[in-house]
């Protein structure tokens, strides 16, 4: 996003400079070309509105505004939504302070969950909040495991790896568990 809106910052900038040298050299002649093509687009839309093809012309309207109101819209919410969070930081401190990235996080949390048996792989989705974060796992399992116990273990491991040892407040996590296909007889 930071470079599309310098992009824009850059072409807002460059129009403003155009637009004020033309204005500043010529004035009048620039006003006279602003007052007849104001005019034109006037008697284009009348003419437009009082012919044969108004509801195409009252159409095309409604379809580029709402896309020009849709595209800013985007665009605005894309501006003002908050980033997430890269790190989190760590509770347990004592005369500084200490942030882990997200993505390393996931890949111990990964490396210690795909250690269990039966776990054939684990991706950590992981959601910073102020002190805590949610996490959602999604597990690949082998066909046969029992998933209340397996959900047991691999919540066991998460509590211990995140709150024991990286020193991090852990808050809500749901595992979803997916079984890899069983074996071609």
């Amino acid at each position: 996003m930071n470079v599309f809106n310098r992009l824009i910052v850059i072409l807002l900038l460059l129009a403003i400079v155009f637009v004020a040298l033309v204005v500043a050299i010529a004035p009048i002649e620039t006003l006279q070309l602003i007052s007849a093509f104001s005019e034109w687009l006037h008697q284009g839309a009348v003419n437009y509105n009082t012919g044969s093809n108004w509801a195409f012309f009252a159409a095309g309207r409604v379809v580029v505004g709402g896309a020009i109101v849709l595209l800013c819209m985007i665009l605005l919410w894309l501006e003002l939504r908050r980033p997430r969070r890269k790190t989190i930081r760590v509770q347990k401190t004592t005369g500084g302070e200490a942030h882990i990235t997200i993505d390393s996080i996931a890949k111990r949390l990964a490396y210690n969950i795909d250690r269990l048996p039966d776990v054939i792989k684990v991706t950590p989705r992981i959601t910073g909040r102020a002190r805590t974060m949610d996490m959602e796992l999604l597990l690949e399992t082998a066909p046969e495991i029992d998933v209340p116990m397996k959900t047991q273990e691999v919540l066991q491991v998460t509590r211990e790896v995140i709150e024991e040892r990286m020193g991090l407040k852990l808050g809500k996590v749901q595992v979803k568990i997916k079984h890899a296909p069983y074996p071609k007889e």
